[in-house]
C-alpha cells in the first residue's frame, strides 16, 4: 500500500516506530514529549518542575510554533544543523547545574581536576570547559601572548606591545578555524617543511598550531612539532576539536606532548553544542580561564559558558569515556539493516559499511545503497533529496552546507557559487549516517524510502 506522506500519517508512523509512542493517531505534542502527564516534583532548591501549558512549548512542538522544520539527523555532528542530541543523563545534570548559583571560576577549576583525572591527563595537566572549541582556540591562543600579565589581558587583540605573537602553521594545516586564532591580533607564519619550520622561528614566535585533521596533509608530525617547539621554549597546540572516537585519543595527544588540546564538546561526546574541552598545562589554562568570561573586558568575555553548560559537559565526557563503542556499533548495524529490509523489495541493495576507527576525524560508520537502475529511474540524489523535503520533520538537509551561510563575494567570477552538496560519485547510489538517529527514527526513514521508491518510475512498465 501507498505510503501518505502526509502530517497525519507521518506523526502516526511515528508513533508506531517508536516505543515511547502508545497511540497511531497523534498531534504534535505527541512527539515532543511523553504521553503521560507530566509529574509536578520539587528540586533541590523547592523550586517545581512543571510542565509549561501556556505560551511557547505548550503544545510540545515548538518548532512548529516557530515555524521552522526539525530534522532527523542523517548528516552527522555538523554546526548548522545542531551538532548532536545530548543523552538523558547530560540533560539531568543540566537541570540539576541550574539549580543553585556558584563562582564560576571556583566550578570550571574543579571541572578542570575532574577532566584532567577522567582523561588521564599527564601530570600538570588539567582542563577547561570552553564556548566550543572555537572558543578554545581564542582563548588558549590569547593565553600564551598574555600569560597573566594585566595590561595584555586588557590590550589584546592589540599586540603591539606584545613581545611574542607569531604562529607557525604548515600551510596544509590552514583551515576556517585559524580566524579564531588570528582574530586574538596572533600573525599566522606558513611552512611546508621541517627545516622551514625551524628557519621560521624567531624571537617574536609564540606557538606552533597543529591541525590534528590535516596531519596526513603535512610533512611535520605531531611528535616533531612538539619536539621542535620544546627545543625552542615554544607553545604547541592541536586542535583535535572532531577526533574523537576512538576515545583513546582524549589523553594520547596530551600525552605526545602537545601544551595544549582542544576537543568539540557538541561532537562525538554529545554534550552541549555550545562546548568544548581545553585539556593543558596548568599554567596555560589559568590563563586561559584569565582570558574569558566571567571576567570582564577580556577578549573572551563573549565566550561564556554557562553553570549548566559546565556540568553538562562534564557528564557528557564521563559518558563518552565509559561507553561501550563495540555495542554502540552493533546498534548502528541493526538501524541500518531495518532499511535494508525495507528497500530490497524495490531492487535497492546495501553495499558494504564503510568505516575506518582510526580516520583522523568524524569517525562514524556510513551506510551506503545501492539502487538498480533497470528497476528504476531515480538517481541517489534524488532520493537524498526528497528526504531532506519530507514534512513535517525533514529527514537530513540537501541544503546546509557545513560552513554556514555566506555573504556576497562582489570579485567572484559570475556562476562561481559553492556548490552545497557533493552527491555520490555513483548516480546510482544514496548513503548517510545512522548513529545520530533517535529509537524509532530508522523505522521512520525506512517507511520514507518506501513510499519514495514505490513512487518512482518503473523501468519497463
Amino acid at each position: 500500500m501507498k505510503f501518505d506522506w502526509s502530517r497525519r500519517s507521518f506523526l502516526a508512523g511515528i508513533g508506531a516506530a517508536g516505543s515511547m509512542f502508545t497511540s497511531p493517531q497523534l498531534n504534535a505534542a505527541s512527539i515532543f514529549r511523553k504521553t503521560r502527564k507530566p509529574k509536578i516534583s520539587a528540586s533541590l532548591d523547592g523550586a517545581p518542575i512543571i510542565p509549561i501549558t501556556t505560551g511557547l512549548g505548550s503544545t510540545g512542538d515548538i518548532y512548529a510554533e516557530l515555524g521552522v522544520t526539525p530534522l532527523i539527523n542523517i548528516n552527522g555532528t555538523v554546526t548548522v544543523i545542531g551538532g548532536s542530541v545530548m543523552p538523558p543523563e547530560v540533560m539531568e545534570l543540566i537541570r540539576q547545574g541550574n539549580e543553585h548559583f556558584v563562582l564560576i571560576d571556583d566550578l570550571e577549576i574543579a571541572a578542570g581536576k575532574f577532566i584532567a583525572k577522567l582523561c588521564k591527563s599527564p601530570a600538570g595537566y588539567t582542563g577547561l570547559v570552553t564556548a566550543g572549541a572555537a572558543a578554545a582556540l581564542v582563548v588558549g591562543y590569547a593565553a600564551m601572548m598574555t600569560e597573566d600579565l594585566e595590561p595584555r589581558l586588557r590590550a589584546i587583540p592589540d599586540i603591539s606591545d606584545f613581545p611574542r605573537y607569531e604562529v607557525i602553521i604548515q600551510k596544509s594545516h590552514r583551515y576556517p578555524f585559524d580566524h579564531q586564532i588570528r582574530q586574538t591580533g596572533a600573525k599566522l607564519v606558513e611552512v611546508e617543511t621541517r627545516e622551514q619550520m625551524i628557519a621560521a622561528i624567531n624571537q617574536k614566535t609564540v606557538a606552533i598550531h597543529f591541525t590534528n585533521i590535516l596531519s596526513d596533509k603535512g610533512k611535520v608530525s605531531g611528535p616533531e612539532t612538539v619536539a621542535i617547539a620544546r627545543e625552542h621554549n615554544l607553545y604547541t597546540f592541536n586542535d583535535a576539536a572532531a577526533d574523537v572516537p576512538p576515545v583513546e585519543r582524549l589523553w594520547e595527544y596530551p600525552g605526545l606532548g602537545f601544551d595544549m588540546v582542544a576537543f568539540s564538546g557538541g561532537k562525538d561526546i554529545r554534550g552541549p553544542q555550545a562546548a568544548g574541552v581545553l585539556i593543558g598545562r596548568e599554567d596555560l589554562i589559568r590563563y586561559s580561564l584569565l582570558n574569558m568570561s566571567p571576567q570582564e573586558d577580556r577578549i573572551g568575555r563573549c565566550c561564556k559558558v554557562g553553570k549548566e553548560t559546565i556540568f553538562g559537559m562534564l557528564k557528557a565526557l564521563e559518558v563518552f569515556v565509559n561507553q561501550d563503542y563495540e555495542a554502540a556499533l552493533r546498534t548502528y548495524d541493526e538501524r541500518a539493516q531495518v532499511i535494508t529490509d525495507a528497500v530490497k523489495k524495490f531492487g535497492v541493495a546495501a553495499l558494504p559499511r564503510q568505516f575506518n576507527p582510526q580516520a583522523l576525524g568524524n569517525v562514524t560508520p556510513h551506510y551506503s545503497w545501492q539502487i538498480d537502475p533497470s528497476k528504476l529511474n531515480i538517481t541517489g540524489h534524488e532520493v537524498m533529496q526528497k528526504l531532506a523535503d519530507t514534512r513535517p520533520i525533514g529527514i537530513g538537509s540537501m541544503g546546509a552546507g557545513a560552513g554556514g551561510m555566506r555573504g556576497r563575494n562582489p570579485g567572484a567570477p559570475s556562476g562561481d557559487a559553492q556548490q552545497q552538496h557533493q552527491g555520490p560519485r555513483d548516480p546510482n547510489t544514496f548513503g548517510f549516517a545512522v548513529w545520530q538517529l533517535k529509537e524509532g527514527e530508522e523505522k521512520i526513514i525506512a517507511e520514507r524510502l518506501a513510499d519514495i521508491f514505490s513512487s518512482a518510475e518503473r523501468i519497463g512498465s
